[in-house]
């Protein structure tokens, strides 16, 4: 399942692509169209070339795209993840050799020699991971690893009583 994330749904793209769902964020587009903000017209089309699913917060925009496209209600990422689970049946299980870079949306390879990347992160994060992983991305290569950080976001799914 891939999806297309408006502008106003910034963190839930970088949460999808932690659990490793492809999602295209509206600002990534701007580059590819040369035009800031992209036009909603412009990201349908996108959306139905690439076979994506559309997830807004535009009443409007999902007023003139309803096919592929899922309107999101209220406010809060885990409202929204939870909203997606609900009507899309996603699973948010992380496992970092299945997440996506969080940035760019690239895959990420493992690194083998964490010294390769000793200057990239700090020090405390370098020694107390063994096990960092790398945007495949040349421009971006954003090193990633399985901190606290991604805890938090389990948990905070988790103290849901609903989900």
């Amino acid at each position: 399942m891939k999806f297309l994330t408006d502008a106003m749904l910034g963190k839930l793209t970088r949460f999808l692509r932690i659990f490793g769902y492809d999602t295209i964020y509206a600002s990534d587009l701007v580059d590819f169209y040369n035009t800031n903000p992209v036009p909603d017209e412009k990201l349908k089309e996108y959306a139905m070339q690439s076979n994506r699913i559309i997830l807004t917060k535009d009443l409007p925009f999902y007023n003139r795209s309803k096919e592929n496209t899922i309107l999101l209600e209220g406010k809060g990422v885990y409202n929204y993840l939870f909203q997606l689970q609900q009507k899309l049946n996603l699973i948010y299980e992380f496992n970092v050799e299945n997440a996506r870079c969080s940035v760019c949306n690239a895959s990420l390879k493992k690194v083998i020699d964490k010294e390769t990347i000793k200057k990239s992160v700090k020090h405390g994060t370098f020694k107390t991971y063994n096990e960092f992983f790398q945007c495949i991305n040349p421009n971006c290569q954003q090193i990633f690893w399985n901190g606290p950080h991604i805890a938090d976001i389990i948990n905070n799914l988790k103290r849901r009583k609903d989900y």
